[in-house]
Parts: structure tokens; sequence; C-alpha cells
């Protein structure tokens, strides 16, 4: 028994040391092999999407989103309503100008007092008060100062003349007046306006005058032979464009 035991031994003792060779010579063999190194992944996607992740897009929730923004029905004077979806239903979009006229200052020669002497008619249409809008004859003489002008010249016959000409007070201009054709120069506009979406009309707007549609209150802040400019309560500007103008 203890021979075949030693035997046993002998024989589980070489083919582990074969084993060990064939272990060794598979490893050295991979060792000869050229193998080629990985390759890197592509990442772009994954970079992208991490990028989004630290940016988000804004989310928008204003109109025509109802999310947060359920759609409204706004009542006009008539009884109908007007469903509000874009929020260009109602308000200074649906504002249009109706007529655009211009604001001048002009002087006339009215009448011959004497030789020498002129009665001239100043009209201020863009003055602030609406009394002081009319029309206001005005005596001169030669180099007499005048709350609106200076008689500087007098050409052709005193007692008939072509021609005055005149310096202004505010810029010291010179300018003519005739006898058939008044100086005259546009100084601001005034507007018309009409609010569709209860055909409410609005004239003869100027410059800080107020105007309330749509529920909310709005000024003019400027006008110009297009346009009318409307401010907001809450400093927003509208523009609102005469129709031959677009």
């Amino acid at each position: 028994m203890l021979i075949i035991l030693a035997v046993a031994v002998l024989y589980l003792y070489d083919q582990s040391q074969k084993e060990q060779e064939k272990i060794k010579e598979f490893i050295t063999d991979i060792a000869r092999k050229s193998t080629k190194p990985v390759g890197t992944g592509d990442v772009t996607r994954v970079t992208v999407v991490m990028r989004l992740a630290q940016n988000p897009p804004a989310l928008n929730f204003g109109l025509p989103h109802n999310l947060f923004n359920p759609v409204k029905w706004q009542r006009t004077p008539d009884g109908s309503f007007v469903k509000i979806q874009t929020g260009k239903e109602v308000g200074p979009d649906r504002m249009t100008v109706a007529r655009i006229a211009p604001l001048n200052f002009i002087i006339s020669l009215d009448r011959v007092a004497s030789a020498g002497g002129y009665f001239l008619g100043v009209t201020h249409e863009a003055a602030e008060r609406p009394l002081d809008r009319k029309k206001k004859q005005t005596f001169a003489t030669l180099n007499a100062k005048t709350p609106a002008f200076i008689l500087r010249e007098v050409k052709g016959a005193p007692e008939d003349p072509t021609e005055l000409v005149l310096e202004l007070t505010e810029n010291n201009e010179r300018v003519s007046v005739f006898k058939d054709k008044p100086y005259s120069i546009v100084e601001g506009y005034e507007a018309d306006l009409k609010y569709t979406v209860d055909n409410k009309a609005f004239n003869n707007l100027r410059v800080g005058s107020p105007v309330r549609f749509g529920g909310e209150d709005y000024k003019i802040v400027a006008i110009n032979e297009n346009e009318v400019v409307l401010l907001a309560a809450n400093d927003k500007k509208y523009t609102v464009k005469l129709a031959a103008a677009q």
C-alpha cells in the first residue's frame, strides 16, 4: 500500500509540473503576439447631453402656452366676447391710426395799418393750451420786438410791401412773410386713433395725451407723420403706424 501511495504521489507531481509548463508557454505565446490598443470610445453624444443638462433651455410658459395661462375671454362693450389666445386680440395691437395732421407755426401779413405799421397774424397750433392755439394779431413796426418776432426789413413800398423779413425771438432765425404767402413751419403733429375691438375713437391726440382702452392706461409719448408711440403703465412702448405708411 505504501508503494502504491508513493507511485500516486509521484504521478500527481509529474502531472503538476507538466501543467505549469503549459501555462508558462501559453503566457509567453500571448506576450509574443502584437495586439492593437483599445481605441477611444466616441463620447460626443454623451458630452452634448451633459452640456444640455448643465445649461437647460429656458422654458416658455407664456402665451400661447396655456399650462399656466388659461384661455381668457374678454367682454366688449356690445356684450360680445373676444377669445385671448395670443395676447394680440386686444390691447395696442388692435389700435389703428385714423389720421395724423401737422401742427404749424404760422405768421401771416393780415393788413397794413399805415406806412411802417403792420398787423401780422400769429398762429401757434402746437401750443399746450387750447386758448393759445388760436390766431392772434400782433402790431409790428421796424425793429420793434414782439413776443414772437422782430420786424427787421420791409421790402417794396412801405404802404404795400411785397415781403417782410422777420427775426424769430425763439432762435434768432430770419424768415420771410410775403403778401400772399405766410411763413409756416411744422412744430408737431396730432392724431386720431381708433380701437377696433369696440370701435372706440380717440381724436385730436397730442404728445402727452392720456388714452385708456382695453382696461389699461396709456400715454402718447411721440407722434410723427407716419406713426404714434404709446407708453404703457409698465413703461413698455408700442408703435402704431398709419396704414398708408405700413
